[in-house]
């Protein structure tokens, strides 16, 4: 038999019928799993209560989220990698376990210690997350070549409402069990759903591609143009890039940091943390529509309209913190969730419909290391302000940034079409 996508072998063959019940089943589980390695986003929920039942500082525990979401990404690329050799199974049984170990790690060692924070919440689960992450994403979004936006959204959607309601539920139980035992807890439930899926699901069969989306195969010729294109060396690449960072830096800048920017403009502490659970849910209802507007129109389109909303996101909350009116963080707030959230799913969709299937989990891998240089630039903007408490110098700053992203989809428009024209000739001269 001959090998399938990401070094799998081939299934036995199947009809288009048989292909949209199974698919349909991989969504739902793969979107519950993602739910679940989602909590990585109710950072802001657990921080405070950080702080509290293991004594350590606000401002030190604050650095985990950046250093999770960078090695969320470090993450996503081994694990692509590794799934070449070891296989998808075990590769989610890995994530897995590094879930897991993150968890279960920060609830044993983190008392009085910022470093076992660091390396537990922050490194292990970050790879943990990475690793889960790409793998299901990769395979379940090539179960849908017909229908990328629209899997990539409920896919997204998933791992954007995972703060929302297992992150409410979670830190709702701290008074009654502690901190540490809801850690634990989150670990065991996350690595029995995770292993769950690793049991069932696969990859497509080869041919999806024909059999589902027929338009867009090549002829005779197996090999879509677009999978001998590598990605680190085609400009069109970096100058999305541009836009990925400024834009995941604002939502990460917001996410990271949305209970206690919350109380700066008068929230009370309940409301706050009710908020981060909303921003989460604007995160992942982005997913879904981002994913829907990207099947409707095209990459160009969804670029620059989740750009927009960026710029009204920092703009409300730039006048909330000059104003006093609250109600302008919750609306900038939203916005910052509904921007950072359409980013994933256009990175999915881009990195396929861009560089093809063949190299899809390696490409998706490097496509969401944009989140390593988004989460170095919410640093670096702070440092700039010089200031932790000047949160209004962070989003005139993040604001200026979001017009030059904007701006950037004009050029990466034009670089665009230019490779799909391409990219079309060539497959057309194969047929």
């Amino acid at each position: 038999m001959s090998k399938g996508i990401a070094g799998q072998r081939d299934q036995s063959p199947m009809n288009i019928e048989a292909i949209k019940k199974k698919r349909a089943f991989y969504l739902a589980s793969s979107a519950f799993s993602l739910l679940f390695l989602g909590l990585i986003y109710a950072f802001s929920m657990f921080a405070e209560p950080m702080c509290q039942a293991y004594g350590l500082e606000k401002s030190a525990v604050a650095l985990t989220f950046n250093i999770m979401m960078i090695t969320f990404c470090i993450g996503a690329v081994i694990g692509a990698q590794i799934e070449k050799r070891i296989g998808l199974r075990t590769t989610l049984f890995a994530s897995a376990a590094l879930f897991f170990a993150g968890f279960a790690g920060t609830a044993t060692f983190a008392n009085g210690s910022i470093e076992s924070v660091y390396v537990f919440y922050g490194v292990l689960g970050g790879l943990g997350v990475g690793i889960g992450y790409n793998s299901i994403i990769a395979t379940t979004n090539v179960w849908f070549p017909d229908k990328v936006g629209f899997s990539s959204g409920v896919l997204m959607m998933g791992f954007g409402l995972g703060s929302l309601i297992l992150g409410n539920i979670s830190i709702n139980l701290v008074p009654l069990f502690g901190l540490s035992n809801v850690f634990s807890a989150i670990g065991v439930a996350t690595v029995l759903v995770v292993a769950s899926l690793a049991m069932t699901l696969s990859y497509p069969p080869s041919n999806i591609v024909s059999i589902m989306a027929p338009e867009k195969a090549c002829g005779t010729n197996s090999d879509d143009p677009a999978d001998n294109d590598n990605i680190l060396k085609t400009p069109t690449f970096y100058v999305y890039c541009i836009w990925a960072v400024v834009v995941i830096a604002i939502g990460l800048a917001t996410i990271g940091n949305c209970a206690s920017d919350a109380q700066l403009v008068g929230f009370d502490v309940g409301f706050a943390t009710l908020l981060v659970g909303l921003v989460s849910t604007c995160n992942g209802l982005a997913r879904v529509i981002i994913g829907a507007l990207y099947d409707k129109t095209n990459v160009k389109i969804t670029m620059l309209v989740d750009g927009i909303v960026a710029i009204c996101a920092t703009a409300c909350i730039v006048g909330a913190f000059t104003t006093g009116i609250s109600g302008l963080y919750v609306v900038g707030a939203f916005c910052c969730g509904f921007c950072y959230g359409g980013v994933p799913v256009v990175a999915s969709a881009f990195s396929r419909q861009r560089f093809g299937s063949k190299r899809y989990p390696f490409n998706l891998s490097v496509v969401n290391f944009a989140i390593v240089f988004g989460s170095l630039l919410n640093i670096i903007v702070q440092a700039i302000v010089n200031d932790s408490s000047n949160r209004m110098g962070v989003f005139l700053i993040m604001g200026a940034l979001a017009i030059i992203s904007t701006l950037d989809v004009i050029a990466f428009s034009k670089m665009w079409d230019r490779d799909m024209r391409r990219l079309e000739n060539l497959r057309l001269s194969s047929k």
